[in-house]
Parts: C-alpha cells; sequence; structure tokens
C-alpha cells in the first residue's frame, strides 16, 4: 500500500471517531442541563459536523428555543391567574368606558325662547355656544321695519312648526278695551285651575317678546338690538329692533356712554338713531340668507329710501385672501295687516310693479320667487294676471273677534305654511369664500359687526343728513 493510501485511510477513520468521542461527550453533558440547552448543543453539534463534512459550506448556528407550556387543567385550576385576568379585563372595560365618554359629542341644547345676539353694541356669541354646532345646513332669516308693523308677530309665525288655535289666540289677541264685568263676579276658587304659575303655556307661544298696548303708551320696545331663535331644523331667526323710532332716540340721548358705545362719537345726536338702524340692517344683510322687510301698509317711501341707504353703506368684508367679494340676500317684502283689495289681482299687479322699479338697480334678490305672485296658493295671482313675480308676500288682518265669513284669502294657517316653505326652500348663497358652521358662522358674525361699527361710511352719510 503506498503512503497515499495509507494517508487516506487515516482520516477515513479520524472523522467518525471525533463525532462519535464528541456525541458521547454532549450526551454526559446534556444529562446535568435543562431541554433548552440540550437542544443548543445538538444545534452546535449539526453545525460543527457540516462544517467539517463540508469546509466549503458556512453556516450560522441555529438557537431553537423552546417556550414552556403550562397544562390546560394547571391554568384552570390557578385561582389567582384567573382573578388576574378578570381583573384586567375589568380595568380595560373601565378604560374604555372613559375614553368613550370623553370622545362623546356634547349633547345640543335647544331654545325654549329667543336670547340676544346683540344687545348694546355688544355681540354676544359665548351664551350661544351651547346652541350652534358643526352643522353646515342652517338658513339665517332676519327681519326689519318700522315700530308696531309686526316684525316679531311674523318671527313668531315662522318659529312654531305648526300654528294652532291657541297660538294663533294668544299672538294675534285683540287690543281691544274688554267689556264691562261687573254683573260677572265669580268665586276665586272656580278659575284656580286654570291659572299656571310658571306660565310654560306662554312662553311656549310667545317665543319673541310682543308689543302691548301698554309698551306703545310708555313709549317702550319689546325687541332692542337684535333677538336670535333657533328652531330644531336649524332655522336661525334674528328679530332686529325698529328704525326710524322715537323710542331708540330717547335711549341714546339720555345716556351719552351708550350713545358712543352704539354708535360713533362723531355722529351728532339729533342722526344716531338713524344711524344706528342703518348699523344694524347692514350688518343683517351681510349675515342672513333672507332679509324680511315688514310693512303694514302700501308704500312708504323712507322705509324704501332707508332700505336703499343701508345697502349703500354696507361695508364690503374682507377675507383672509385680500378678496373683496360683496354678498346680498333674498329681499322678502312682507306686506302685514293686509286687506281684502290687497288680495285681488289688480292691486296686486300695481305693488309689485310699483317695488320692481323701486328696487331696479339695488343689487338685493327680489325676484327668487318667494312670493304669492306665483299662483301656487291663490291661482288668481299669477304671472299672467299680475305679471313677472317678485318676493312679495301678504299677510292679512286677522281679528279673532271677528264674525265674517268671507275673507277674500286662504286661511292664516295656509298662508304662513306656504310662506315658510317658500323660505326654506331659498338658494342659500354662501356668505363668504369658504363654507360656514354655525359655530363658524357666530365667529364671522363677530367680524362683520367690528367692520360696521369701524366703518367710515356712516360718519361720512351723516354730513349728509340735514
Amino acid at each position: 500500500m503506498s503512503d497515499y493510501d495509507k494517508s487516506k485511510s487515516s482520516k477515513k477513520k479520524f472523522h467518525p471517531t471525533r463525532i462519535k468521542e464528541s456525541s458521547s461527550h454532549g450526551r454526559s453533558f446534556t444529562s446535568s442541563k435543562t431541554e433548552s440547552i440540550t437542544s443548543l448543543n445538538f444545534g452546535k453539534e449539526s453545525a460543527k459536523e457540516s462544517f467539517i463534512t463540508d469546509p466549503s459550506i458556512k453556516k450560522q448556528p441555529t438557537i431553537l428555543l423552546k417556550t414552556r407550556e403550562h397544562p390546560v387543567e394547571e391554568i384552570a385550576a390557578s385561582p389567582k391567574r384567573g382573578t388576574h385576568r378578570e381583573e384586567h379585563v375589568n380595568i380595560s372595560i373601565a378604560s374604555s368606558s372613559r375614553d368613550s365618554e370623553a370622545n362623546a359629542v356634547p349633547t345640543l341644547k335647544s331654545m325654549v325662547k329667543s336670547m340676544k345676539l346683540i344687545d348694546d353694541g355688544v355681540l354676544c356669541s359665548d351664551s350661544l355656544q351651547d346652541f350652534v354646532n358643526d352643522n353646515n345646513e342652517f338658513l339665517i332669516v332676519g327681519i326689519v321695519g318700522a315700530n308696531g308693523v309686526g316684525k316679531s308677530t311674523v318671527m313668531n309665525l315662522l318659529a312654531h312648526n305648526q300654528i294652532t288655535e291657541d297660538i294663533k289666540k294668544y299672538i294675534f289677541k285683540s287690543n281691544k278695551s274688554t267689556e264691562d264685568r261687573s254683573g260677572d263676579i265669580k268665586i276665586l276658587t272656580e278659575h284656580l285651575d286654570k291659572i299656571d304659575l310658571r306660565s310654560e303655556s306662554k312662553m311656549k307661544k310667545e317665543i319673541f317678546k310682543i308689543e302691548t298696548v301698554e309698551d306703545i303708551e310708555n313709549c317702550y320696545n319689546r325687541t332692542q338690538g337684535i333677538d336670535i331663535f333657533i328652531t330644531s331644523n336649524r332655522l336661525i331667526l334674528l328679530d332686529c329692533q325698529p328704525f326710524a323710532s322715537v323710542s331708540v332716540l330717547e335711549e341714546l340721548i339720555k345716556s351719552e356712554s351708550k350713545r358712543t358705545n352704539l354708535v360713533s362719537e362723531f355722529i351728532p345726536l339729533e342722526n344716531s338713531g338713524e344711524i344706528q338702524g342703518l348699523q344694524l340692517t347692514a350688518f343683517l344683510m351681510s349675515v342672513c340668507h333672507v332679509l324680511i322687510l315688514v310693512q303694514d301698509w302700501f308704500f312708504d317711501s323712507n322705509v324704501v329710501r332707508f332700505i336703499q341707504t343701508a345697502e349703500m353703506l354696507k361695508p364690503t368684508i374682507p377675507n383672509p385672501e385680500d378678496e373683496l367679494t360683496d354678498y346680498f340676500p333674498h329681499l322678502l317684502l312682507v306686506h302685514n295687516r293686509a286687506q281684502i283689495e290687497d288680495f285681488s289681482p289688480s292691486k296686486f299687479k300695481t305693488m309689485q310693479e310699483v317695488y320692481k322699479m323701486l328696487f331696479h338697480k339695488s343689487k338685493l334678490n327680489l325676484k327668487s320667487g318667494l312670493g304669492l305672485g306665483t299662483g301656487r296658493l291663490i291661482h288668481y295671482l299669477n304671472t299672467e294676471n299680475c305679471g313677472d313675480s317678485i318676493n312679495l308676500f301678504l299677510i292679512p288682518d286677522i281679528d279673532i273677534n271677528s264674525d265674517i265669513i268671507y275673507t277674500g284669502h286662504p286661511p292664516l294657517e295656509d298662508i304662513v305654511k306656504k310662506l315658510r316653505a317658500n323660505i326654506l326652500g331659498s338658494t342659500r348663497n354662501p356668505l363668504t369664500h369658504v363654507q360656514l358652521t354655525e359655530k363658524t358662522w357666530l365667529i364671522y358674525c363677530t367680524k362683520v359687526w367690528d367692520t360696521v361699527k369701524k366703518s367710515s361710511f356712516f360718519v361720512e352719510y351723516t354730513k349728509l343728513m340735514p
């Protein structure tokens, strides 16, 4: 045998003996160790063996760790483990309930009666935060008019979803003197059940304060500043104090500080009342979708001149993008206490033609289909008999003590229902370049009111007044 064959045979005998010795040594070593170390040594041995048999392949050692498994019976029989698990579940449920309460949407309050939006020249937006939300489907309706024309009456009709007999009797209560009751002496106990000390029914009927005979005698306005009421269907109603009112001028004359706060100190005293009315009207033109002008007879040229002046003096509200865009609402002309002849086609046509001529150059939207001239409620008041329709609506004079059978107009319930439907169906033009929600609308109102009060147009206009 050659030397080459001897060396080859010796190599073949050498490797198995090393593997045997190492494996036997591994078994003796693992007898005193845990199961996990055995698997580790086995991995090392396999790595050595692969390394020795094939030196061209180099692999990293793989470590096999076996987790300790607990029997199911042991887990079930352990009372500490079960209580710990229950406590963990209870804690997780409690924490999730606290998180849900923290993330819950706050409940939205509903109004029962009107509140103040502008009082003594200050916009009260903080008190209205609980009544508004992030809804962007809302409609703002403002109303202006002279003293005693029925602005609050119209707003009360719009605030109620349905006009019942009790509401109609309360709103249109007779102002006539009561009859002699000298022979109607009755025992007080017979009428105790009719007395409502909480007067909840009165609050539900009178959402906006209605002027009484005592208020007229005392020269007092029931509405001062701007009152706001938000209905359940997100209709925001704004009731404004009367313009060209003697009582407003009297209040400004008595208090110099109030006059300085409401209007500018550079405005003469005798013109402060009219300037305040122009500022409030210009404010409503900037923040309302629909502006209602109420009159109780056809027609007052001073009222038309006042609306045109407010439109002229309305300042342009700038936006963050430095774009100046003028916004003008829908103008709805409402004639309150309309008579029978006002519902005739000839008289209604004359009224429409006069208003078309007066507001010919106005940017206010007067042709929005909000009037009675469409023929949808009263069929003979259509475009064929009365011409092109404008936003002119008639509310009849209601006397709850009258016995007249023929009134010449539909029932009041149908007229108010049609008025509400026309207003709610009007086009909601965007007030700004961005879409507003109810909360951001209040912020926008604050910005508009500050712009109106600081505008120099009203001071310059007083120089042209007599």
